[in-house]
């Protein structure tokens, strides 16, 4: 960006058109998963099949999915409770009100995230510690999901979705049913952050309260009548190594720590 316009960069995109600026997070956004991804199938012992890319076995989309957004805005309001006690101010990135720009940024920040997240911690992270046991395939990625925010407030909600989307790939054997409740997911956020943008104060509040109070109750209610049933969170996981016992990896540790230092030191 730089070379072409002289002073320009992603922080400051002078003289680049949001449709431009949008294009340009999805080009790094896809090569920031398909490296690494590249780089694993070849030098590791992943394989196309350890990323689960098939069709799941018989789930329940009508209780995974309130149940996912129940526990993903129950994080939200811890984050922002988190937030309002620490004063910390978090900043709302602004959409575009419509457009070319808006699908561009939809793109971005809802189907790109939903599908090539998911393949590379679902799939790809979660294959390789699979061996371990399903608790360390589960924990393992999702901890490393939740620091790549380089965000100590939305690392949480990052955590604890990553933690349910973890457990429902190695339930359902596939990685598409996370596809599909991240993508909802995001676009509930989108809609949430135009409204707050773009539609009367009131609307905007009674759409995100609804989100914070109605699916975290409703979830609840739907895991009580659930365990009522017989139902384990447990059932079909296969045992390994203690969740901590992916911290014996030299590797895996440095980059926790890394992150960590790097999120509270140098961004903080």
């Amino acid at each position: 960006m730089g070379l072409i316009q002289p002073g320009a960069s992603m922080a400051k995109p002078v003289g680049f058109s949001d449709t431009t600026i949008g294009l340009l997070q999805l080009f790094i956004g896809l090569g920031a998963i398909f490296v690494p991804l590249w780089c694993l199938l070849r030098l590791t012992r992943l394989q196309t099949k350890d990323l689960r890319i098939v069709l799941p076995a018989p789930w329940s989309p009508a209780f995974c999915l309130p149940v996912f957004l129940g526990v993903a805005n129950l994080a939200n309001l811890a984050g922002a409770l988190l937030s309002l006690l620490l004063g910390i101010e978090n900043e709302a990135s602004i959409l575009p009100s419509g457009g070319l720009e808006l699908i561009v940024y939809f793109l971005v920040l809802c189907v790109m995230p939903a599908i090539m997240e998911e393949l590379f911690f679902r799939g790809a992270l979660q294959g390789l510690l699979r061996p371990c046991g399903s608790a360390a395939a589960i924990f393992g990625p999702a901890l490393l999901f939740a620091l790549l925010h380089l965000d100590p407030i939305q690392s949480l909600t990052a955590l604890v979705c990553g933690v349910f989307l973890g457990w429902l790939a190695e339930r359902s054997g596939s990685i598409l049913p996370g596809m599909l409740l991240h993508f909802v997911n995001n676009c509930l956020a989108f809609l949430s952050l135009y409204l707050r943008f773009y539609a009367p104060n009131n609307i905007s509040f009674a759409f995100e309260l609804f989100l914070l109070l109605f699916f975290p109750l409703f979830s609840l209610w739907l895991i009580y009548h659930a365990r009522q049933q017989g139902f384990r969170f447990s059932a079909g996981l296969r045992p390994g190594v203690d969740v901590l016992g992916v911290f014996s990896s030299p590797a895996y540790a440095f980059v926790v720590l890394f992150l960590l230092v790097y999120t509270f030191f140098l961004i903080g």
